[in-house]
Parts: structure tokens; C-alpha cells; sequence
């Protein structure tokens, strides 16, 4: 009989979840009540139990009322009594859009931040949960946040429907929308609330007014029904938003109608010491045990055992909504925190020794930045990162400093393995002092020595100077630099390591041609990777723009997008050429790219990719699914 799995012991009580929970803590009333599309896992990495445990701590009483759609006659939202504050409502972890569907629009089979990964979120959770949330818990103010509210937070482009939306919080009839990392703002929301006050002006946050309430500083950005109209004005909006999301920065005012969505400026970046208290708290790292019967939850396994350095990113790829969610500016915790999480580990009764990450959004950016960036003031005139890395990033410092950081790691007691599987930015990993400039730094052959678990991952992303052009992303001679380093140090260690790429299909900006330049340096590495992202236009972010008005919102350069499923399927299979069921699309590909010199050292690696396991050429084997 098959053993049911369960979640790791727990070395601190759960937020309750069930009424029966609120009474062994000894409480006959909650002051917030958290509702989440995720089941809920006691973990820094998720979003609404960190907030939650943050709240807690503060003194406040905080129930997590998780996956509330699993019953079907409603007797989810029946869990947990009305809160005397507000309610706050997230889809997830991901946008419940994303989570549910491929970017070809299929339904997928799993939900992995569900019991037992199995599918059942709701569409457009927030607008659902909200909704809910008003029926059951009536006259509470119902707050919104995360990654499908935020980027939402004025009106956008929806890829599901391919239509202009309006503001999720004008969709969702909320009280208030929280954009970014929450913590702090959940905190004020609870001081204000206890205190009578209203919850106007807040910084962080959107909230709908009346046309006589909009600020006369306020800068007006395109309303709904005008980007509705004309999609170009999207470039606009975006240009708005750019400008003004900083510290110090302006209101900004979308009309919907009669009334305006009001986005609020930032909050200054969060110091070293609230980095540390988010990530300091009492976390079980676990599901919750009600969770055990469905098979707990999938995504908590690979960040069990991994520790959070930082949060925010440097790059502003234009497929990605990080920087808007997280901020450009790195907010790293101190040495002295991230040490005393790996004690805590090495601690708990089930932890075996290995520590499966020490790192962030972009691992290798902890303890990045420069003085601009750590005020709240990005540089507008540049990017940090492109076209190349800022000679105002402290670079060579800060990598020093996480190399010593990891080998701190890894000398606790109780600490076998300190690996990093986040990505890695391969063009900060080169010094950028003038005398030694170009060189590879000393953080990358700890990496590949001490650090490593036998792969590092790596997004080139793509091989077309136009595609990285349009993604903002380095040119692809200088992953081909760092790949030649990185071989010949595995061969100096004797290490059999790889590169684990990944890359974008489907990019605007992306012809048949340029698919085909990436095919072909695939194919001159007998490679091919195994999962391919293809291009979804996320809410907010430059890419999405790129898509829907076929310019760059910021050079105005025309771009060609490639729309249609059939196209992205042929892109896909250039990328995905070692399987069989593509011969004939990656064929098809290359005619229309008048490419077909190419189609005989094609049928030679598929040939080679297809021979019995086990043969060898030139001392590597066939099968073999690496970079060099």
C-alpha cells in the first residue's frame, strides 16, 4: 500500500486556517482575514503567508483562508469568521491566467501551488475571489494585491481575450489595490483601519475616485475608453508609468468612465533591517497538514530548502514584470540574517544538509546597486544592464561579497551543500574595473567548484542581435565568451557540469530568419533544450507594448510580431529540433526562411540525436542534452 506522503515536521504552529484553529490559539476574533487562490504553505516564499506572518508578529490576528473554491456548495468561505479590519484578496502566487493556460490558450493538466497539484482556480481569481469575499463578509473593506493584481492595476491589453480590459480594481470592485511587495503597506492598512481612518492616498496603492478628487498635480495617462479606441496609446501609458513609478514620483490618473483609477507613487526602497524582519520570521516551511491527504503541494519542494538572499532586479528584459512588481533596486538582506536561516535549517528534523539555492530573483545581484537605485531613483537616460552594465554598479564588490557570503553558507554547522539554482547574469560575473576589466570575476569558478550541483542555469534567451535588441538583453557573443570560460573551467576541476539555457519563442521582434539564427547555434552545439518559454505579452511590461503596438515604447522602433499559432509552433520546433514529431515544421521553417543549406546538417543531428544510446562520437554521448 502506498505510503501518503506528508509535509515535513513543523517547528512553529500554522496561521489558522479553520475556526477550530482559531480556538487553540485562543482566539474568538481575527483582525485580517487573507484569502488566496494557493493552498497554503508556511514558506518566505509565498506571498500571502509571509504577509500573514509578518502581521503576526506586529501583534495582529491573521486566519489564511487558502483555495476557498475547493468546495463547490461555498463552505470554503465558511472556514473562517468575518475579521473586525478588511479582507485581502490574491489569485496567488502566479496570475491565476498564466497558471491555467499555455501561451497557445490550452488548459493545463496541474496546478502546482494547489493541493496535490490539482487544477481548479478560477479564472481571473482576484475579480472571483473578490466578489466572494463582498458576499460573505459584507460592509469589510476588501483589499486586492499580487502579481495578477498589480500589473492589472490601470487598464491593459488581455492576451486570453485580445481586447483592452479595464483596471482590475474597477473589475473586482475593491476597496483598495496594493501593488508591489506588500508587507509594509498591509501593515499601515491595519494601523489606519484600527484607528478609524480612511484609506485614501496611501503610497503603493491604487484606489478609484470621483473626477473631483484627482489631484491638479496629478499627470493624466490615456483613459480605458481611449486605449480601448487606440491600442497605440498603450505606448503612452507605458511611458507614463516608466516615468513616474519612483520615489517622489507624481499620482497618476486614468479615467474609466466618470471616475479615475488613482495610482500612487512607490515607497522608498525597503531598508537592509525590514529585509531581514520579512525573512526573519517564524516559518514552519511546510504545507499546512490539512493538505497531506491530496499529496501536499509540489511547488513547495524545490524552494524548501533554498534561502531567499534579495529581492528586486536590475535588468528590465521586456517580457518580464519583475522590476514593476519588485522594484529595480536591489533590496538585500544582511549576511547576519541569511546566516541565521541556514542554522535554522540545518536544524530542523528533516533537513538532510543541502541548502538547494542561496539566491534571488537574478541570484548573482545580491548586494548590487549604486546610489541612485538605492534612493529610488532609476536612471532614466539608461538601463542598468543595456547595452552594457553600468559603470555605476558596484559589480566587482558586490560579487566578492556574495562569493564570501556562499562560502558562509556552506561552513555552518550542520551545512553538507550550498548550491545556487537560480539564474545567473553571465555578464555581471566579468569584472568591470578598468584595470582588469573583461576578466572573469572569482565568484565564477567558486560557482563552478563549490556551488554547483552539476548545472547552472543560464537565459540567453535567443541568438538574433534584432530579437536581444527587442528584449533588452546582452548579445549572444558574449554567452558564447562566458559558455568557452565555463568549459574550460569544468575541464580544469574535472567536473562533468553543464549550462542549462533558456529561451523565449515567439518575442516580437522575432522573423522566421531570426528563429533560424537560433536554431543554427543550437544545432552547431547538438542541442536542444527540453522546455521552451513562449512569449505570453504580460500586463505592464515593454514587451507586452512591443506586441500590441508593434513598436518599442521607447525607441519607437517597428517591430514585426509574430501572432499566429502556426507561426509560434514553427519557431517553437526550430528550438525543439532533436524530436522527431518536429522534422517536418523545422523542414517547413527553413524553406520559409530560405534557408535550406541547412537542411542536410539538420537531417545529420536528428540522425545523431536518434541513435541507440550508448554509441559515441568524438567522446560525447548522442543523448546528451547540454551546452558544450
Amino acid at each position: 500500500m502506498k505510503q501518503q506522503r506528508r509535509a515535513p515536521t513543523p517547528s512553529v504552529p500554522f496561521l489558522p486556517r479553520t475556526r477550530e484553529e482559531m480556538r487553540a490559539r485562543g482566539w474568538d476574533e481575527l483582525d485580517v482575514l487573507l484569502v488566496t487562490g494557493d493552498a497554503y504553505v508556511d514558506h518566505p516564499s509565498f506571498g500571502v503567508p509571509a504577509i500573514g506572518r509578518l502581521l503576526e508578529k506586529r501583534g495582529w490576528r491573521v486566519g489564511i483562508l487558502d483555495v476557498p473554491d475547493l468546495d463547490a456548495d461555498g463552505s470554503g468561505w465558511k472556514r473562517l469568521p468575518a475579521p473586525k479590519l478588511w479582507v485581502g484578496v490574491s489569485a496567488g502566487t502566479i496570475d491565476s491566467m498564466v497558471t491555467n493556460y499555455t501561451a497557445a490558450k490550452k488548459r493545463r493538466s496541474q496546478d502546482v501551488y494547489r493541493p496535490g497539484g490539482k487544477v481548479g482556480r478560477p479564472n481571473r481569481a482576484t475579480i472571483a475571489y473578490t466578489a466572494a469575499a463582498r458576499h460573505h463578509f459584507p460592509g469589510l473593506p476588501v483589499v486586492i494585491g499580487g502579481l495578477e493584481a498589480g500589473p492589472r492595476r490601470l487598464a491593459y491589453y488581455d492576451y486570453w481575450e485580445d481586447k483592452i480590459r479595464r483596471s482590475i480594481l474597477v473589475d473586482a470592485k475593491a476597496d483598495l489595490l496594493v501593488w508591489g511587495m506588500g508587507e509594509r503597506t498591509a501593515l499601515e492598512i491595519c494601523e489606519r483601519l484600527s484607528r478609524g481612518e480612511h484609506l485614501h492616498g496611501m503610497l503603493q496603492t491604487c484606489e478609484l475616485v470621483p473626477a473631483d478628487r484627482v489631484p491638479p498635480t496629478a499627470r493624466v495617462a490615456p483613459s480605458f475608453e481611449a486605449l480601448a479606441a487606440d491600442v497605440q496609446l498603450s505606448i503612452e501609458l507605458f511611458n507614463v508609468v516608466r516615468e513616474e513609478n519612483r520615489v517622489g514620483g507624481r499620482v497618476v490618473a486614468q479615467a474609466h468612465g466618470t471616475r479615475f483609477v488613482l495610482q500612487h507613487p512607490p515607497l522608498a526602497p525597503s531598508t537592509a533591517d525590514e529585509v531581514d524582519e520579512y525573512y526573519d520570521l517564524p516559518f514552519a516551511r511546510a504545507w499546512h497538514p490539512d493538505h497531506d491527504a491530496a499529496g501536499g503541494v509540489p511547488a513547495l519542494e524545490p524552494v524548501r530548502w533554498s534561502i531567499n538572499t534579495h529581492r528586486g532586479c536590475l535588468a528590465d528584459c521586456t517580457f518580464c514584470s519583475i522590476t514593476f512588481h519588485q522594484g529595480r533596486t536591489i533590496q538585500s538582506r544582511s549576511e547576519a540574517s541569511i546566516l541565521r536561516e541556514a542554522a535554522k535549517l540545518s536544524e530542523h528534523l528533516d533537513f538532510r544538509g543541502t541548502i538547494t539555492d542561496v539566491g534571488g530573483p537574478t541570484a548573482n545581484m545580491w548586494g548590487m546597486g549604486c546610489k541612485l537605485l538605492e534612493s529610488g531613483k532609476p536612471c532614466l537616460n539608461r538601463d542598468c544592464l543595456s547595452p552594457d552594465v553600468c559603470p555605476a554598479l558596484r559589480v566587482d564588490s558586490a560579487s566578492e561579497g556574495y562569493r564570501r557570503l556562499l562560502a558562509m553558507v556552506k561552513q555552518t554547522k550542520g551545512i553538507k551543500h550550498a548550491f545556487v539554482q537560480s539564474g545567473i547574469r553571465y555578464d555581471m560575473l566579468f569584472s568591470q574595473k578598468s584595470a582588469t576589466k573583461g576578466e572573469l570575476l572569482p565568484l565564477h569558478h567558486d560557482l563552478v567548484a563549490n556551488h554547483t550541483s552539476g548545472r547552472i542555469k543560464l537565459a540567453p534567451e535567443h541568438a538574433s542581435p534584432d530579437v536581444l535588441a527587442a528584449m533588452n538583453k546582452p548579445g549572444f557573443e558574449l554567452y558564447e565568451r562566458y559558455e568557452e570560460a565555463y568549459k574550460e573551467t569544468c575541464q580544469d576541476l574535472g567536473r562533468d557540469q553543464h549550462l542549462v539555457n533558456y529561451f523565449i519563442v515567439g518575442h516580437p521582434g522575432t522573423t522566421m530568419r531570426d528563429a533560424v539564427v537560433l536554431f543554427e547555434k543550437l544545432l552547431e552545439r547538438h542541442y536542444s533544450p527540453e522546455q521552451v518559454q513562449e512569449f505570453i505579452p504580460l500586463p505592464m511590461t515593454r514587451g507586452c507594448v512591443q506586441y500590441v503596438t508593434g513598436r518599442d515604447p521607447i525607441s519607437g522602433a517597428e517591430l514585426y510580431v509574430p501572432r499566429g499559432g502556426r507561426e509560434r509552433r514553427l519557431q517553437k520546433a526550430l528550438v525543439r529540433w532533436k524530436d522527431p514529431e518536429n522534422r517536418l515544421l523545422v523542414e517547413e521553417s527553413l524553406a520559409l526562411a530560405e534557408r535550406e543549406d541547412l537542411l542536410e546538417p539538420f537531417r545529420r543531428g536528428l540522425r545523431r540525436a536518434l541513435a541507440p544510446r550508448g554509441r559515441r562520437e568524438t567522446g560525447i554521448a548522442l543523448d546528451l542534452d547540454t551546452c558544450g
